[in-house]
């Protein structure tokens, strides 16, 4: 029994001006599974082709008026049949022929006469071959596909973009025509995804693109200096997850970017409307112009992103051009950041802890981790500065968890000293949270240290909560289920405090240091505040720790509306292990004495 055709629907175009050679050749392809198409010319091949595109073409080359060699070639002329393998028969045998027919375009050639059947049969295996080659071209261009455009969206990527920018200066450079480039970062849009889902925010960016490209100029095409019309196009391209770019070639002046800027700033202010609820929308813009700017592709992209993060620092919805400070600024933090991936395997860092004490009998029940990095050339760096670099570039996910591990491992040996049975309390980074590990994270560290959970305490902001609040809350709540406390740090630096406290089992408020500064100033305005936070707290059944506090008088008011814990440099500065150690055996014989007297 004959095999089945590599694809049912595949069809063969005989063309021969014998009808006997068509019958039989015919009759045995559609016994073989074939779709049969039949021409008794060259140009009736042609025509009958161009009404039936063939998988397999099997052509006779001695024909009256265009002979095969003719039709192949005129064949491999069309774009759709160039690929499509082509037998060639005839009855001539000498090589001439032969190398006539290859050199037409023939993929394949055979002497006339041979059996029906056994022509099927190769006909079979030059349609599988091209079938395996479509599928191979296909994945081919797929993968280059991908390699530069974004599949979600459609729009270029950023490799793309660069290969578009670099055309673009080519164009631009001679005829001392401007260009202008524009990255986007979408303000909060992790909270959206967090809050609605992936698949609105899937749906959210692919409006965002479509209105993006609304935002393009009207005028698409360029006369050059000679006449020649130029396809110098603005483009729209998705460099990152929430980040777009634009490329605007023509435009050398602020004036023309801001008409531009403008222009997305308003498409994405008009809410997008998804299962009936409105959301709105804003993104910080970041502006390199060339050639002012920079004189290379790569660098307006360089010099635009750091335009963007500048500007995003400063607040929403800003459109910051990029000027030299900036740079500055910029390869300060790549070098920076280059050094922060050092730091750890040099053990650059370490952990100062600062006490949290009992406000009735003062004595030290927990204390905060916190972080230290002692840099080999520029000595101490601020966590202020070098904190958001690492939420930035996403290394604090592993600078955390040495953090988490380190306090694990400390409050291990204090445990074993017999001596201090302190909680520890470790600051965790809403980027932490991101992608849902942070509660594995926890565990493991725990583990290794063999210490119980009850020991290690996670502080988290307020800021976090609210911009990661669907991962936020699944993981406090899978960190309450294991026995790990929580704390909300920063407190009523926020928004909508009251109403996200009730969704969210934390066990303290840490009460921020600019209400604890001004409790006996002058003014007394945030005093109130202070006493609404620890009545709220108390109304809830959470603990309150006051950060920040520096005199008497502070101690003595929280004191009497019976705050939980106070920390700050009234008592003791963050301090190394040993200094900490040295502290509280004063601090321990100070206090013991004046109990006694």
């Amino acid at each position: 029994m004959s095999e089945s055709p590599p694809n049912a629907s595949a069809s063969v175009l005989v063309v021969d001006d014998d009808p006997g050679a068509r019958l039989l050749i015919g009759s045995a392809l559609e016994i073989a599974g074939f779709r049969v198409y039949t021409a008794a010319d060259g140009t009736s091949a042609m025509s009958e082709f161009a009404a039936h595109p063939a998988d397999c073409v099997v052509l006779d080359v001695v024909m009256p008026g265009m002979n095969g060699f003719d039709v192949c070639r005129a064949l491999r002329e069309l774009p759709c049949s160039r690929h499509v393998p082509i037998l060639m028969q005839t009855s001539l045998d000498d090589m001439e022929s032969v190398q006539r027919a290859y050199n037409a375009g023939a993929t394949d050639f055979s002497s006339k006469g041979i059996n029906p059947m056994l022509l099927a049969e190769r006909v079979k295996f030059l349609v599988r071959a091209k079938q395996t080659q479509d599928q191979l071209r296909e994945s081919e261009a797929r993968v280059r596909y991908l390699a530069y455009y974004d599949p979600l969206t459609g729009l270029p990527n950023r490799q793309r973009l660069l290969q578009i920018l670099e055309q673009q200066v080519e164009w631009a450079t001679p005829r001392k025509r401007g260009l202008a480039v524009l990255m986007l970062d979408v303000d909060n849009f992790s909270r959206i995804n967090d809050t609605q889902g992936q698949a609105v925010g899937d749906s959210l960016l692919k409006e965002i693109s479509h209105r993006l490209q609304l935002c393009l100029r009207d005028t698409q095409r360029t006369l050059s200096d000679d006449g020649a019309l130029n396809d110098i196009n603005d483009w729209v391209a998705r460099t990152g997850g929430d980040e777009f770019a634009l490329a605007l070639p023509g435009i050398s002046t602020t004036e023309g970017v801001q008409v531009v800027a403008q222009r997305v700033q308003v498409a994405l202010a008009r809410p997008f409307v998804f299962a009936e609820q409105e959301i709105p929308l804003s993104a910080a813009i970041g502006v390199s112009l060339f050639p002012g700017d920079a004189s290379t592709a790569q660098a307006l992209i360089k010099n635009a992103d750091a335009a963007m993060h500048h500007g995003k620092k400063a607040g929403h919805s800003r459109v910051e051009f990029f000027n030299k400070s900036i740079s500055t600024r910029a390869a300060k933090h790549l070098s920076m950041e280059a050094d922060l991936r050092k730091a750890l395997e040099r053990g650059d860092f370490t952990l100062n802890y600062q006490p949290r004490l009992a406000i009735n009998d003062m004595r030290v029940e927990a204390v905060e981790a916190l972080l230290r990095w002692h840099h080999p050339q520029r000595g101490f760096v601020s966590p202020d500065e070098f904190i958001p670099l690492a939420e930035q570039s996403g290394l604090i996910v592993e600078v955390g968890d040495w953090v988490l591990r380190e306090a694990c491992a400390q409050a291990r040996r204090w445990r074993d000293s017999g001596v201090h049975g302190w909680q520890v309390a470790v600051n965790v980074s809403g980027v932490q949270f991101r992608d849902g590990s942070l509660v594995g994270r926890v565990s493991r560290a725990i583990d290794a240290a063999g210490i119980e959970p009850r020991m290690i305490e996670l502080e988290f902001t307020e800021g976090a909560l609210i911009e990661y609040s669907a991962v936020v809350s699944k993981a406090v709540k899978a960190l309450k289920e294991l026995g790990v406390a929580t704390a909300l740090d920063d407190f009523g630096t926020g928004y909508s405090s009251l109403s996200y406290l009730r969704h969210f089992p934390i066990d303290t408020l840490k009460i921020d240091r600019v209400f604890v500064r001004d409790i006996v100033s002058k003014s007394g305005i945030n005093t109130p505040l202070v006493d609404a936070i620890i009545a709220m707290a108390k109304s809830l059944g959470l603990s309150t720790v006051a950060e920040g506090v520096e005199t008497e008088a502070q101690w003595h008011y929280l004191k009497s509306r019976q705050a939980t814990q106070v920390q700050g440099f009234l008592f003791c500065r963050p301090l190394p292990i040993v200094e900490l150690e040295r502290w509280y055996a004063d601090w321990l014989h100070s206090h013991q004495q004046s109990s006694v007297a």
